[in-house]
C-alpha cells in the first residue's frame, strides 16, 4: 500500500468533489474554509504532479492549492491537512446516492484501518490514518460492506 499517496488523499474522488461544490452544497463550502485554514497554516511542498489531478475540475483556487501541497506528516500542519481531506470526503459523499455509501465507507474504513497498521499505529502516520477512519460516518453500520440500508 502506498502510505504516502493516500496520506495525500488519492482516495478523494475530486470530480465529486467539483460536483458537489457545483451543486452549493453546505460540505463543499466547509471544504474551502478547511482548505483556507490548512493553508495559513503554511502547507508542504507544492506538486506539480498533483495540482494536475485538479487542475480541469471547477473547484476553488485555494481547495486546489492545499491538495496541491501536503505537509510533512511529522509536520505541525498534519491536524489542519486531516481537516481539509476530512471536509473532502464529506463534500464528496454528498454526491454518492444513499444506498452506496455503506459500501464506500466500510471500504474506506478498511483502508484506512490496513493504511495504519502498515504504517504503525503509535507513529504520527499512522494515528492520522487512525483519525481519518474515526472521523467518517456511520460507525453505527455493520461492518459488512453487502449491508444495504432499506
Amino acid at each position: 500500500m502506498d502510505l504516502v499517496e493516500l496520506y495525500g488523499a488519492s482516495f478523494v474522488d475530486w470530480e465529486a468533489v467539483a460536483a458537489s461544490w457545483n451543486k452549493r452544497t453546505v460540505p463543499s463550502r466547509l471544504l474551502l474554509f478547511a482548505a483556507r485554514r490548512y493553508l495559513d497554516l503554511g502547507s508542504g511542498e507544492w506538486g506539480e504532479d498533483r495540482a494536475r489531478l485538479v487542475e480541469s475540475v471547477t473547484l476553488p483556487d485555494e481547495i486546489k492549492a492545499a491538495f496541491a501541497a501536503p505537509p510533512d506528516p511529522q509536520g505541525e500542519a498534519t491536524n489542519e491537512w486531516g481537516a481539509f481531506v476530512d471536509a473532502a470526503v464529506a463534500a464528496e459523499l454528498e454526491m454518492v446516492p444513499y444506498g452506496e455509501r455503506p459500501v464506500l465507507l466500510a471500504e474506506l474504513r478498511a483502508g484506512l484501518m490496513q493504511a495504519a497498521e502498515e504504517a504503525g499505529k503509535v507513529n504520527p502516520l499512522g494515528r492520522w490514518f487512525l483519525k481519518r477512519r474515526d472521523a467518517l460516518p456511520g460507525e453505527d453500520l455493520p461492518e459488512s460492506p453487502e449491508y444495504l440500508p432499506i
